[in-house]
């Protein structure tokens, strides 16, 4: 009987390969100018799959053989290359890029973050492995700033499309959800310039700008006011205010902030948090997001 199962297994997966081969030649040279990462796609057979399982094989291992299976899949579309942010955590990095994205794309290391964000930027690598962000440290250059603050409004530049693992151990009083609202979640994110779509579950992020020291309090009670549930992530002073500009109280600062559900660009609600509706920020965009992590 296993071996009966096993060569259905196998005619199956190859069945698979042959459909995605006739979508990739049917879509032809398209492919090739997009990034192939569909992160919310997978979110969603991840959460059918889980809410379908039974028996004694861990769902765990199942998670893995379908990132393994979406990631040669999504190689038969697309080859893509991945990076990992060097320095500190770079081996857990590593790990989590292979689980993610499989173990047949090419992996490099990155000198650092901020030299990962760019080999998205530039096209050098599909996908890139980050630590969490963190906070700034006050008076620090522009080139020693946070990775995020990197990250900008434009269209088609490098975004956070995915928090890594996605499949975590819920145990502990606080649920899933709220852990990676507050940044306790992810032990890594991901980076892409890939299309951002709602999953059905998902955190938006964004980085608001100010003109001075904004509180934790403050970012939560500004972004309620305007119907969001939003908690701040990290804070650094703005690297793009240029060596001229005051850096005391008054000094201009970048916030990344978590908001609860899928947000838009467009959504007017953005707007409501700038200094003409009395709030403390000048801009407000995204910045990426991530589907919320299943909980076992």
């Amino acid at each position: 009987d296993i071996d009966r199962i096993d060569d259905e297994i196998h005619d199956l997966l190859m069945a698979r390969a042959e459909v995605v081969a006739k979508v990739a030649a049917a879509k032809g040279p398209a492919l090739l100018t997009a990034s192939p990462i569909r992160i919310e796609r997978e979110a969603q057979m991840l959460r059918r799959l889980a809410a379908r399982h039974t028996g004694s094989l861990p769902f765990m291992s199942v998670a893995d053989l379908w990132h393994e299976l979406i990631a040669a899949m999504t190689a038969i579309q697309a080859p893509f290359a991945a990076t990992i942010a060097g320095g500190e955590g770079a081996v857990q990095r590593f790990d989590l890029a292979r689980q993610q994205f499989g173990s047949s794309i090419p992996v490099t290391v990155a000198e650092d973050a901020r030299n990962a964000v760019r080999q998205v930027a530039d096209g050098t690598a599909g996908v890139a492995v980050m630590p969490p962000p963190e906070n700034g440290t006050p008076g620090a250059k522009a080139a020693d700033a946070p990775w995020w603050t990197l990250l900008t409004a434009a269209e088609g530049s490098p975004s956070i499309v995915a928090a890594l693992p996605f499949v975590v151990d819920a145990d502990g009083d606080m649920p899933v959800r709220r852990r990676y609202l507050a940044g306790d979640g992810p032990r890594a994110v991901a980076l892409a310039k890939a299309p951002r779509n709602a999953s059905g579950d998902d955190i938006t992020l964004v980085i608001a700008t100010s003109r001075g020291f904004v509180s934790p309090d403050s970012c939560g009670e500004t972004f309620e006011r305007a119907g969001l549930s939003a908690w701040r992530l990290a804070f650094a002073d703005d690297p793009h205010a240029g060596p001229e500009t005051d850096k005391g109280a008054g000094a201009p600062q970048l916030h990344l902030i978590a908001i609860d559900g899928h947000i838009e660009r467009d959504d007017d609600r953005l707007d409501l948090m700038g200094t003409r509706h009395g709030g403390p920020f000048g801009e407000v965009y995204p910045v990426g997001g991530y589907p919320v992590p299943i909980g076992l």
